[in-house]
């Protein structure tokens, strides 16, 4: 199916505030031009980079209290299109410190909901989804203490009746729950796919074998984040790898968020799976090149496309 929107979910939706700090270390004072807040969490992320890339993307998730108002008030004043289930809490904030080597440490308050919550979510989200004839629902990012054990399978198998791909972008219980749902794709970095499948993160043969495993247990299609490294794709007649130029990043936090935005965007658009891994892994590495998640230029994404490179491995 396509034509209709990306509906980008966030289960947790975050309060994100990066701070560019040089010089950052724990116990001493330091001083900064200015912090970056945005709408956080991978959902966000991931609709932002979506728009930015020329795709239609719909913001869904839960929100809580003054920190949801302020967040869904900068999403609304930035033009992009949300629908958000309300529940009697308050939405997370996560602070995000990057140093001038492009490493970051990231503090994240966890969030807190209800069961009937999450409930609320899922009708909300199936409804939405039928309603405007989606071309995806992307599932990203971790799930709020309280959510119910079956979260977020629940969804994944509600969807299946639709005419809607799903696609999920978790790790932990989440996703081991999730894989037992049988969704349309997962994406997931290295470390996360290694800690649900036991297997070793750092040995590209074994990641083939665990996501074609995932392939045989009904998931049409498994993208792997390698971080500076690229990603692989592996569906049932394609096993590749994208490689990204080498650059000096700036903040690669949500990178692996435009990574899924950029695959998505571009299969919803016709194009096939490697050019879809392709743009997706320059999606992803421009994105490390801005502070705040989702923030870069079409141009600057155009740039480092064209030193981006796709290679069909043994299937």
């Amino acid at each position: 199916m396509t034509g209709g929107p990306i509906i980008c979910v966030t289960p947790n939706v975050a309060l994100d505030r990066t701070l560019v700090v040089p010089d950052f270390a724990i116990g001493h004072i330091s001083r900064i031009d200015r912090g970056v807040a945005v709408p956080g969490g991978k959902g966000l992320n991931t609709m932002r980079a979506v728009q930015i890339l020329g795709g239609d993307a719909l913001s869904m998730g839960l929100m809580g209290g003054n920190t949801g108002r302020m967040v869904a008030t900068m999403v609304e004043e930035a033009g992009y299109r949300a629908v958000w289930t309300w529940f009697e809490g308050e939405t997370r904030t996560c602070t995000i410190i990057a140093t001038a080597d492009g490493r970051s440490t990231v503090i994240n308050e966890s969030g807190r909901i209800q069961p009937q919550d999450w409930t609320a979510l899922v009708d909300d989200i199936c409804r939405v989804a039928v309603r405007e004839a989606a071309y995806a629902v992307c599932v990203c990012g971790s799930l709020p203490t309280g959510a119910p054990d079956h979260a977020p399978a629940d969804l994944v198998e509600k969807l299946r009746q639709t005419d809607v791909s799903v696609w999920v972008d978790t790790s932990k219980r989440a996703l081991d729950n999730a894989i037992g749902a049988g969704p349309y794709a997962i994406k997931v970095n290295r470390d996360e796919i290694a800690a649900v499948m036991n297997i070793a993160a750092d040995n590209c043969s074994e990641l083939i074998s665990a996501a074609k495993s995932l392939l045989a247990r009904g998931i049409g299609l498994v993208v792997i984040s390698l971080a500076e490294d690229g990603a692989l794709l592996v569906s049932a007649d394609l096993v590749a790898k994208a490689t990204p130029p080498l650059i000096q990043p700036l903040d690669p936090v949500a990178s692996g968020d435009c990574l899924h935005a950029g695959i998505v965007e571009s299969l919803a658009r016709g194009e096939d799976h490697l050019e879809a891994l392709r743009r997706g892994v320059a999606a992803g590495t421009v994105n490390a090149l801005y502070a705040g998640g989702g923030r870069f230029t079409f141009a600057h994404f155009q740039e480092i496309l064209r030193r981006t490179t796709v290679e069909v491995l043994p299937n």
